[in-house]
């Protein structure tokens, strides 16, 4: 009940948790919030934060092998977000949270690592079917939809599927398989505040973009796994996961978006991996893992209209294409692993190289159809807009599409050594390095370079060493004090290096233009330019790389005791430690020192605060957005664990955890 010598924090959720207890979507990770230490990311949804970081430090492990988009610092499909999982719960064995103090043989991650094991064919046949389904007829009505008259919408969730898995040849050659789809749709309302107050030949034009539409989810996941015993020395797995994800209309949403300013989202992802486990000798055995996968995203629009946005006085109605679609983001990845563990007496010697090679195309044409803003319903009515926007590709350049490739190595050594039968220690050493891509384009601006910034400023950080350390002390078979304090290192999702790589004032240009101006320079609505204007041209804002950024890492701490208190029930009270340090986060660095200003609120009376000058220190350019590695965070916590094992029909674990986070804005 009590393993004497894990040294480190970690929880794990097994087969029997996994199968039976109920769990809203039927995500598997959803279950990881039943640990300590572990909650739902407050700031980006489907993310887990560990310890006080930010979901984009964590890292998921299936199979051993790695399965993070990272793009955008998420899972393979960035599940829980749009998409509801990539791996059907179905095919989940057990998994185990890692929340402080992991072995130097996982990198790339300074939150937690969350280690997933799937399920196997085994001599004996097995299989089973579900199905769970979810009708309107238990919903009540909207208010909106029922002041308007209008009949509650259809409203549906559909989850079903089956697996099976036996024998190929007895004790020689296992197969196992899971299939699990899901079908929804889920009413999108449409109201926009104080529609109702205006006149009558305004509601009539808008009202056919008003309609509740449906927003939906159909998804196919299908797995297949392969256990081959090769002959007594060798073992090979292999798995194929595929997962085929369409979200009607989840671009955009939300009472103040019409049908028309969303679109279908898409996640196809692919994943090929296999694992050859051979026994060299006795007290030598070799392990080489290897993965293939591909996670496309492509976004679609549901109109070629010009974007517009209509000012209701509580928010702005949207309609026509959104800005940000059609888009894609594909990620195809090559990874390598080799771990080789050496036992002899009484060290466990295990040392590797992790290898993982990701080519990134990411397109995204933000602002390329255009956008008007309007400031009333009635200025809508008649065709004047305020403003209008546009962004276009630079000549002689990929515009919206960047390639932020990535290449990732890691070295590891990890020594368990059982001191005595009371003590064990973990002494573990990691080498990471991300080699991201370098921009390209550099901005020819005089201005930039007397500031000393350029921007093809390269990403080079090649010291990440990580030491590790962890103890387990057994006062017997019962109670054991566990502690140790690690450097974990994170790393930099290439969402920032493809901003870097495409907004640096070449790539991409703009206009912006007052449609109040005589003459009026703006095209008329719907209509956008074909080519960049003659006037109207902004200052264009740049991001790009601090000439000092570094990856960002976690020391972790812990110290913790653990007890059975009776059979099969055990007590564990530790104390949690993180300090965030080279976190990374966005700063605006084109702006003179605030000076006393004063302000005049809607009351009349006047205030005098500290505000930044219009004026830019740097000419020709509006936000200099720097990434850099200044950020920090503190979590320190209390985790209380009471879990009880299977017996007599019943398990349970329970999980309190007092703690305390601050940071200084990470992003």
């Amino acid at each position: 009940m009590v393993e004497t010598t894990r040294t480190s924090i970690s929880s794990v959720i097994n087969e029997r948790a996994i199968d039976n207890l109920p769990v809203n979507g039927r995500n598997f990770l959803d279950f990881a919030t039943l640990t300590p230490g572990v909650v739902r990311d407050p700031t980006r949804q489907g993310d887990l934060a560990v310890g006080g970081q930010k979901g984009t430090l964590n890292s998921l492990q299936v199979d051993g092998a790695d399965n993070n988009n990272t793009f955008f610092g998420q899972s393979f499909g960035r599940t829980g977000t749009r998409p509801p999982y990539q791996f059907s719960e179905e095919s989940v064995q057990e998994f185990q949270v890692n929340q402080n103090g992991f072995s130097a043989e996982f990198g790339r991650a300074g939150g937690a690592v969350i280690n997933v094991v799937t399920k196997s064919g085994t001599n004996e046949w097995h299989g089973s079917a579900f199905e769970f389904f979810r009708d309107e007829a238990l919903n009540s009505n909207t208010p909106v939809l029922t002041a308007r008259g209008a009949k509650r919408p259809k409203s549906q969730i559909n989850q079903f599927g089956g697996t099976i898995g036996g024998p190929i040849k007895r004790d020689r050659a296992f197969f196992f398989f899971a299939y699990d789809g899901q079908r929804s749709n889920i009413p999108n309302v449409v109201d926009p505040p104080n529609f109702f107050a205006q006149p009558a030949s305004v509601r009539n034009l808008l009202l056919p973009f008003l309609d509740t539409y449906q927003i939906g989810r159909d998804q196919d996941v299908y797995m297949i796994k392969s256990d081959i015993r090769l002959n007594d020395s060798n073992q090979l797995v292999l798995r194929f996961n595929q997962q085929n994800f369409t979200g009607n209309n989840n671009e955009n949403s939300g009472p103040l978006s019409v049908e028309e300013h969303s679109g279908n989202s898409i996640a196809k992802t692919t994943t090929f991996s296999g694992s050859l486990i051979s026994t060299l000798t006795p007290v030598l055995i070799n392990e080489i893992r290897f993965q293939f996968g591909r996670d496309r995203e492509p976004g679609e629009a549901n109109s070629d209209v010009t974007e517009a946005r209509i000012q209701t006085g509580g928010g702005f109605l949207q309609l026509g294409r959104n800005n940000f679609s059609p888009r894609e983001t594909t990620i195809k990845r090559a990874q390598f692993i080799d771990v080789v563990s050496y036992t002899r007496g009484k060290p466990n010697l295990k040392f590797g190289a992790d290898l993982n090679f990701d080519r990134v195309f990411n397109f995204f044409p933000g602002l390329f159809s255009g956008q008007f803003t309007f400031n009333s319903y009635a200025l809508f009515a008649s065709n004047t807009p305020a403003t209008f926007v546009q962004n276009f590709p630079g000549a002689g350049t990929t515009g919206g599409t960047t390639n932020p490739d990535l290449n990732e190595y890691g070295l590891f050594v990890q020594d368990d050594w059982r001191v005595s039968p009371k003590l064990t220690l973990n002494l573990g050493l990691r080498y990471d390095l991300q080699d991201l891509a370098d921009p390209t384009v550099k901005n020819p601006s005089a201005a930039l370079a007397a500031a000393g910034l350029d921007t093809t400023t390269p990403i080079r950080d090649g010291n990440n060493l990580a030491p590790r350390f962890g103890f387990s002390y057994a006062f017997d078979d019962k109670t054991v004090l566990r502690g140790g304090y690690g450097i974990f290192f994170g790393r930099t999702p290439a969402i920032m290096l493809g901003t870097a790589h495409s907004q640096n004032g070449i790539q991409v240009t703009g206009v912006s233009l007052n449609c109040a101006l005589v003459p009026n320079p703006c095209p008329a609505y719907p209509n956008i330019f074909s080519a960049p204007p003659s006037a109207g041209g902004v200052n264009p804002s740049l991001y790009l790389f601090a000439k000092d950024y570094a990856q960002p890492y976690i020391q972790q701490g812990r110290l913790g005791i653990e007890r059975e208190l009776f059979a099969n029930t055990s007590l564990s009270i530790s104390y949690l430690y993180f300090r965030g340090v080279h976190i990374s986060r966005t700063r605006d660095i084109n702006l003179a020192p605030p000076v006393p200003t004063t302000v005049t609120d809607p009351a009349g009376l006047t205030f005098t605060v500290l505000r930044h000058p219009a004026a830019r220190p740097i000419p020709g350019f509006a936000r200099i957005s720097l990434f850099e590695s200044t950020a920090d965070s503190r979590y320190n916590a209390l985790a209380m664990e009471l879990k009880r094992r299977f017996t007599r029909g019943f398990q349970f674990i329970a999980a309190y955890t007092l703690s305390d986070t601050s940071d200084n804005r990470p992003d």
